[in-house]
This record gives C-alpha cells, structure tokens and sequence, in this order.
C-alpha cells in the first residue's frame, strides 16, 4: 500500500501555521508488511485414471489478506491411509509427498501418482501451497479415495457406417463404458455411456469426419486411459425401404396401383417396373412422388405383373417390392 508523502521543506517553511494544519493530510502509522500467505485450495478432486491417480484443483488467486498472489514457491501434495479423526501432523508422517510444479495461481492437474502402491486401500489427499515468502497456506479440502485394481484400455475400436448411424464397437472389460467423438477438428466430447461392447451414434451427420474414443469406468473415480482413436467419414449408401402393401385392381381401362408411403426424410420418388405376361421387367415410370399409380397403358386379356422401387435423394434405389399381378376383365 503507498504510504502519503508530504509536501517539499521549502513550502513548508512558507506556509502559516494554521494553513499547514489545514492543508496537510494524516500520515498514520506504517503498515506492516503483507505475509503473502495463500488462500487454501477447496476445489481438490481426485480418480483413477488408468495406473495413475489423477488429481486437479485451483490454486486461489488471492492471499489470505485478499491481496493479489502472483507467485508461488511450491504446491505440496500428500496421499496416504486414511486418517479418522484427520490429524494432519501424524497423518503427514506416514504420507506419500509428491512435490507439483506449479509456480502462479490458476488450475492444476497432476498424473504422477501410481495407482498400483495403494491397491484396495482407503487413501486421503490434500493439499498446500507455499507463497513467494515461504509461508505456506492452510490445507485443502480432504479427499477420501478407495483405489481398485486399474481398469483396462478398451482396445480394437471400430467405427462402422450403417443406416442407423455410426456403429462404435471394441474389446474390453468394462464394467461401464464412456464414448467419446470429435467432429472435424474439434476436441473430444462424451455422447454417451453403456454397459455394452458396442454403441449407436445415431447423431452422426453424412458427409462429417469423427473420431471415436472409449473409456472403461466405474462410478466417479475410476477409470481407464482412453483408448486410441478410430475415425470414420459416414457416407449415404442407404436407399429407402422397399415398398410395402402393393396392390393391383382393375380400373376403367387401366390397372390401379397403390402401396404404402415411404417416411424417410430423404426420399424421393418410386419407380415403377412392369412385365407383360411372363416377359422381363421394364422401367415405365421413374420417381413418382405419391404412392399411386395408374397404368392406362394395358390391353384386355393380358397379365402384368408390377414391382415397385423407392429412390432417395442421391439416387439410392431400393429393393423392389413383391410382385403383384392385375389384368383387364
């Protein structure tokens, strides 16, 4: 803080008396210096992450005096055996220190603990920073872990087209699973957890590059590495369901055909194939739009039989439908 400085001894000596009394400020006491102490970490949480125990938090951007902490000389993290009632003194003695190179405020994340040291025991972490004048602050919030047996990284992913979407598939052991894509460049997201081996992105677009990622996971904190990536670019080589319901009924002069309507967003139209008698099918009419048609092209006395397609946007064509007969009285 910036004590107030008086005026010059040369203005003093001319001033009166009564207007020096006037004019001047208090000068109070000095204060004395900040101790620069940091406020203690609330936010340590901490999980399995593979054979590592992954613990992050925040270091406070102020002291504990409220002023602005712009350095620190270290960041003190311990784990050991659960301590009931926590008594930080005994509890430090019989902990492991892992010393974390952060040097300003701002979010921490540190990977170096090896899970395999603490194995189905009930562990504690906290920990402590030491500001630019070597006094250190108040523990952190504590935090209890029970650490399993690592989980491992599901392996052989794959990404399949299908009509329904990207089909996500791989091998691993569970007993959860967390699916993770990226789009173009982006970073990865979590779209969506199972209990399975497998998984539907029925949210992926035609035409867009994703990467795939999986992780095994078990409640909040534990969990596996991410496995590697498989990348998949879903392309529309999926043409609508075939027609269903076709009928054939003699009209005036014409034979009237009707089917049920195709519901996909990208559909197109319907082609229409006809034989005569026993002969070869042939196109007669291409992407009709309504699920009718009217085929005034026929003499008395002969069968045809139909068969009905259904055609999306890009020109993917259906299977035709069963064949149906109709003739002219």
């Amino acid at each position: 803080m910036a004590r107030g400085q008086g005026p010059g001894a040369s203005l003093w000596l001319a001033m009166p008396t009564l207007t020096l009394l006037s004019a001047c400020g208090y000068i109070g006491n000095p204060l004395p210096p900040a101790l620069d102490i940091p406020s203690p970490v609330v936010d340590l949480r901490a999980a399995e992450d593979g054979d590592r125990i992954l613990v992050e938090f925040t270091i406070p951007p102020l002291t504990t005096e409220g002023l602005a902490l712009k350095t620190v000389r270290s960041v003190d993290l311990y784990a050991g055996p659960a301590n009931t009632p926590f008594n930080p003194d005994t509890w430090v003695a019989t902990a492991r220190h892992y010393e974390i190179p952060a040097e300003s405020p701002g979010p921490v994340a540190f990977d170096q603990i090896p899970a395999r040291e603490w194995v189905g025991q009930s562990i504690e972490l906290a920990v402590r920073a030491t500001g630019p004048k070597g006094k250190t602050s108040a523990w952190s919030n504590l935090i209890p872990l029970i650490v399993g047996t690592p989980l491992a990284v599901p392996t052989q992913v794959t990404a399949e087209n299908t009509a329904d979407g990207v089909k996500v598939t791989w091998v691993g052991s569970g007993p959860k699973y967390r699916v993770f894509r990226a789009a173009g460049n982006t970073q990865p997201m979590a779209i969506g957890e199972t209990n399975n081996r497998e998984y539907l992105d029925n949210s992926a677009q035609f035409g867009t590059k994703y990467d795939y990622m999986v992780m095994a996971f078990e409640g909040d904190t534990q969990r596996s590495v991410v496995s590697q990536t498989t990348s998949v670019t879903p392309e529309d080589k999926f043409p609508p369901a075939v027609p269903a319901g076709v009928t054939a009924a003699a009209g005036t002069n014409t034979i009237e055909l009707a089917w049920v309507r195709n519901t996909e967003a990208d559909f197109r139209g319907y082609n229409i194939y006809r034989a005569t008698g026993d002969g070869s099918f042939e196109k007669i009419a291409s992407l009709i739009e309504t699920p009718v048609f009217s085929d005034s092209k026929v003499e008395a006395g002969k069968t045809y039989r139909y068969q009905i397609s259904a055609v999306d946007l890009l020109g993917n064509e259906s299977a035709r439908s069963e064949t149906v007969m109709g003739s002219l009285p």
